[in-house]
């Protein structure tokens, strides 16, 4: 009887031991993140949790004291964002409760990436007129692991990673390829200057300049594959396209009009113009053939915009909702709600089919930061130099 107890209290500790080694193994997995701007490394904007679908509560804020145009990401239980001055900061996703932060000294990348071990953040210009550069951070301490600088003012800008490869884009008119562990250049190609983040899909770079011209890279090479020079001669317009199936769709902006531009993602032609009614600085989100953006709406004699959601099948609109501010970030799609910011100081929840609103929560000032959800929560940051959590 005492063999058998033995026995049977052995397989116990096993299966205890067992279990506790799956649960802390699988841990990881079962956590949500939001680790990049709009979502995924296609920029479509559509995130896996689902946000508060009623009138939310306030989780927490944190006051940084200089105005938010980033899009707060989230990493294994840490909040990163950076403010306008330069501020880069690290909080506790729980309570908002500050865990480090440092001053990079001059206005940052307006976007910001991160992975396992470092937060990637590009500095565009100092007051004190030096080199600008891209720093890669310790995501835990908050420590400098390498910087990559160039010998002029090239204004890095929105990095991206993947592979262990690190893709940005400066005002010094190149794209450039850097390695992850240590930042040391691979590879550089010229484009017309930029401040949009990459994107990556089946295996391929893609990128707008500010000419609006798209690229088509080889990541590993930088080789062109192919470029799509849209017919205008509008300069310095700001906006990231997304990618869906087997298509770009990209904000073309003219002097005259603006379209969005249906583009086949492996031969660079143009399959489809569709011609929006308002000029526009936002990134597109998409989501099951229904392409989200915002607009200026009739410009600053009005000072209305708008969200708009378009069938990207035939170009029908099929909803625009009507704000008072521009609506100029992105839109986070969660479910069946479209969350987005507007300079009237809102931020809305919106019904993705019928452009219902659900609810909108007042900030101190204007909106430009993109949300993220996650776990039920939504994270943006305010022009008032807060980052918002609300569930």
């Amino acid at each position: 009887m005492a063999i058998e107890n033995k026995v049977s209290q052995s397989k116990i500790m096993f299966i205890n031991f067992l279990s506790y080694f799956i649960l802390m193994t699988a841990a990881p997995a079962l956590q949500a993140d939001s680790i990049m701007f709009q979502a995924n490394l296609e920029r479509n904007g559509v995130y896996e949790a689902e946000g508060p679908k009623s009138e939310p509560v306030l989780a927490w804020t944190f006051d940084a004291g200089a105005a938010v145009f980033s899009t707060p990401l989230v990493y294994s239980g840490i909040v990163y964002f950076v403010d306008i001055d330069g501020g880069v900061y690290a909080l506790n996703q729980s309570d908002g409760t500050l865990l480090w932060e440092r001053s990079l000294g001059g206005q940052p990348s307006f976007q910001i990436a991160i992975d396992e071990d470092v937060l990637l953040v590009g500095r565009l210009f100092s007051e004190e007129g030096d080199g600008s550069y891209l720093i890669a951070i310790d995501r835990k301490s908050g420590e400098e692991r390498w910087k990559f600088e160039t010998n002029d003012r090239s204004g890095m800008d929105s990095p991206t990673i993947y592979n262990d490869m690190v893709f940005l884009a400066s005002m010094s008119n190149f794209i450039f390829s850097l390695d992850l562990a240590d930042g040391k250049e691979i590879w550089r190609h010229p484009i017309s200057g930029g401040d949009r983040q990459p994107l990556i899909s089946n295996g391929v770079l893609y990128f707008q300049d500010v000419s609006q011209t798209i690229y088509a890279l080889s990541p590993e090479s930088g080789e062109l594959q192919w470029s799509f020079t849209p017919p205008t001669d509008r300069q310095w317009h700001f906006s990231t396209p997304a990618i869906g199936g087997e298509y770009i769709y990209a904000l073309i902006s003219g002097e005259e009009s603006s379209v969005l531009s249906k583009i086949n993602k492996i031969n660079g032609e143009l399959v489809s113009e569709f011609p929006i009614d308002y000029s526009s600085m936002s990134s597109v989100s998409l989501a099951e053939n229904v392409a989200f953006f915002g607009d200026d709406g009739e410009g600053h004699a009005g000072a209305h915009g708008n969200m708009n959601a378009i069938n990207v099948k035939n170009g029908e609109l099929l909803w625009r909702f009507e704000t008072e501010g521009f609506v100029r970030g992105g839109a986070a799609i969660a479910g069946d709600i479209v969350y987005f910011g507007s300079h009237d100081h809102y931020l809305y929840a919106v019904d993705r089919h019928t452009g219902e609103m659900k609810w909108r929560y007042e900030t101190g000032a204007g909106i430009a930061s993109a949300p993220a959800v996650v776990d039920g929560r939504v994270y943006f940051g305010s022009i008032d130099g807060h980052v918002y959590v609300l569930e």
